[in-house]
């Protein structure tokens, strides 16, 4: 492999260590490998990171299928195999020829109009096929292969012949004893010596039910897999010092859960018998068979299992099948540690670039590390990768570092959208990962974007759903798409993935005023229903995006001026709690205006001083926790001010105050 190869920013430890462990082989031996499977939501660099490996890989067999190409979608696990055969099959340099002789003679067997209803004209037809195709595997030295391995005994034309065929179609594979073929494929033949009934069962059954067709799946992979076991075996596989690798793009569709299901169920049919194959796949669902092996998770957001655990409340104490990230391969792959630790399946997770991986993107379009683009970036997306290439290629020839709220207004700027009318790039953006919704739910979703957490959406009431079977399959595709995230202050909880929520919330804020479900209406309704039951932060945290800045200094100077009441330090906290609470409202503030301007705009007039200085800091709190709010920072000395003018006199729990504002200057 390369070692000059570039790597991506965020995935280093994919593209290098991870995959040249997986690669190597100890002792010129195999061992039990995982199916590494890559997760995340549109846009999250899943496609970008096997075209890397790919590329990284190029001196190696290796073959890349991309499962929303070439209509494969719902390609059989025995179509796949063939084409993925052909591309490992190919000439390599030091790698040699892999032949996969019984692959072939297997495909062959199933892609023949056999007569499964009369057995000796099934028999005849078999032998004429196998005589009339020459060469079996479409090339020479494969078909030389076959004849050394059955000892030169061939039947016309150098092929080999019926029986020896067959023989050598059993004899390397695990699934010979014909016991465990039974619980494989119903009725298959288990007296010793009917080869050719095998085969004719395996055509037979190709066509049967979904549990039939699934096991003959399964042969057809034991044999893709015995032919790579041998051809790392014996004198030709010494110098095969490199495993091949196999890489699945957007494995989430059938066609890919059904090759990776048929894989898993062959590896684990054959415990003791360790195949050179590396599988690397991507997916942006969550699999249902990945919880088999993944025992600490008892449940995902939206499953049938909890929702009959949890009835009352849905989105509460659910167990989240966290994969790992990227950052956990170096320990997660130390030496001397189980090879088989994680088999069948090593989960990772993509999408989320820590602010140094965002400097680096930005440094490749010359953007200075210390410049404010790449923490603006940062806030702004939530690290998504896609959002933050896309962003990056609009702003880095626009962004004025005198002017930072041309960060803000590039965005809002008119662009030519898809179906040839005007939108801007943040709506445009939106659409894209949205595109696996359908039109009801996508508006659903703006609607629901209002509030804190997604319990809302079990609140039909509130949002007034559309969707005919309830609010329950929309909350599954968001679990199953890897959009929820457990709330940071509340695990319990989950919430949109930041950078979703951020897009949807700026379709809400352009709803008319005459659309049922504008952004006054709905914020309304969270407010009033979270101030009937009693959350009366998260009522205040509505009001504030109502820009109903009275209801919320009123709320926050009561434990500032309560009589007698010493502002201590656990009042201190559950304080700025609230204030961080609160103040992280959305809002759909003027675009194109000065943020101080904005602040001045919203305090509007007060008696006390207290309440003044409430106001000045809830309101530039509320623009500045926005990444389009104050990209420059302009506010930040107002804030700091505010809370050091705040802790004068509080008693201990100033102390917390002065802390806070030290982070604004």
């Amino acid at each position: 492999m390369p070692v000059d190869a570039h790597r991506l920013s965020g995935v280093r430890s994919i593209t290098g260590r991870l995959v040249e462990e997986l690669l190597s082989r100890p002792g010129g031996q195999s061992r039990p490998l995982p199916i590494a499977v890559a997760l995340g939501v549109r846009g999250s660099g899943k496609s970008a990171l096997l075209e890397e490996l790919r590329t990284r890989c190029e001196d190696i067999p290796h073959a890349l299928v991309d499962f929303e190409r070439r209509d494969w979608e719902q390609i059989q696990p025995r179509e796949l195999l063939g084409h993925l055969a052909f591309d490992l099959g190919r000439q390599w340099r030091q790698f040699g020829r892999i032949a996969f002789p019984r692959l072939w003679l297997c495909m062959l067997v199933l892609s023949a109009p056999v007569e499964t209803g009369d057995r000796r004209v099934a028999l005849r037809k078999l032998r004429d096929l196998i005589a009339e195709n020459q060469p079996l595997e479409r090339n020479r030295d494969a078909i030389v292969d076959v004849v050394k391995l059955v000892g030169g005994v061939t039947s016309g034309n150098n092929l080999p012949g019926w029986n020896e065929a067959t023989d050598l179609l059993l004899r390397g594979l695990s699934w010979y004893d014909r016991r465990r073929l039974m619980g494989k494929v119903k009725a298959m033949p288990t007296g010793h010596g009917n080869h050719q009934d095998f085969l004719i069962e395996i055509a037979k059954h190709a066509h049967g039910d979904e549990e039939d067709r699934a096991a003959v799946d399964a042969i057809i992979c034991d044999a893709f897999l015995a032919d790579l076991r041998r051809a790392y075996s014996g004198i030709s596989g010494s110098r095969r010092t490199l495993n091949c690798l196999v890489l699945l793009d957007n494995a989430h569709t059938k066609g890919g859960q059904d090759f990776l299901r048929a894989l898993a169920e062959s590896r684990r049919h054959t415990p003791d018998e360790a195949d050179p194959l590396v599988v690397v796949a991507t997916s942006r669902t969550w699999n249902p068979d990945w919880g088999e092996s993944w025992s600490m998770v008892t449940a995902h957001p939206g499953s049938d299992r909890e929702i009959r655990r949890n009835p009352e409340h849905r989105t509460s104490g659910l167990d989240w099948p966290v994969p790992r990230q990227p950052a956990h391969v170096e320990t997660d792959w130390i030496p001397g540690q189980p090879d088989n630790r994680w088999t069948p399946w090593y989960l990772l997770e993509l999408g989320t670039l820590s602010s140094g991986d965002v400097v680096d993107i930005a440094a490749a379009h010359d953007v200075h590390p210390t410049s404010r683009l790449p923490r603006f970036l940062t806030r702004l997306t939530d690290g998504h990768p896609g959002a933050v290439q896309e962003v990056l290629q609009t702003l880095a020839v626009r962004y004025e570092p005198a002017n930072p709220n041309t960060l803000r207004e590039s965005l809002y700027t008119k662009v030519t959208a898809a179906d040839g009318g005007e939108s801007t790039l943040l709506a445009e953006m939106c659409d894209y990962l949205l595109q696996d919704f359908s039109t009801a739910s996508r508006q659903e979703l703006v609607t629901a974007s209002a509030a804190v957490d997604v319990e809302m959406l079990f609140h039909k009431e509130i949002l007034d759903l559309r969707n005919p079977m309830g609010e329950g399959p929309l909350f599954k595709q968001l679990a199953d798409q890897l959009w929820l995230r457990a709330d940071p202050d509340d695990p319990s909880r989950y919430v949109l993935h930041p950078w979703l929520r951020r897009l949807l919330l700026r379709k809400l804020a352009s709803r008319s005023d005459d659309h049922p479900l504008n952004w006054e209406k709905v914020h309304t309704r969270c407010r009033d229903f979270y101030e009937k039951n009693g959350r009366v932060a998260a009522a205040r945290y509505h009001d504030l995006a109502l820009e109903n800045v009275d209801a919320v200094v009123t709320h926050l100077c009561k434990p500032l001026s309560a009589p007698h009441a010493e502002f201590d330090v656990p009042t201190a906290e559950a304080w700025l709690a609230e204030l961080d609470t609160i103040t992280a409202a959305p809002n759909r503030l003027v675009e194109n205006a000065d943020p101080y301007t904005q602040v001045q705009h919203h305090v509007g007039e007060w008696e006390g001083e207290l309440e003044t200085t409430v106001a000045w800091l809830v309101v530039s709190l509320w623009l500045a926790r926005d990444p389009l709010g104050d990209p420059g920072g302009t506010l930040n000395a107002t804030i700091e001010s505010g809370f050091h003018h705040l802790a004068q006199g509080r008693g201990r729990g100033s102390m917390l105050l002065h802390e806070r504002a030290e982070r604004y200057r």
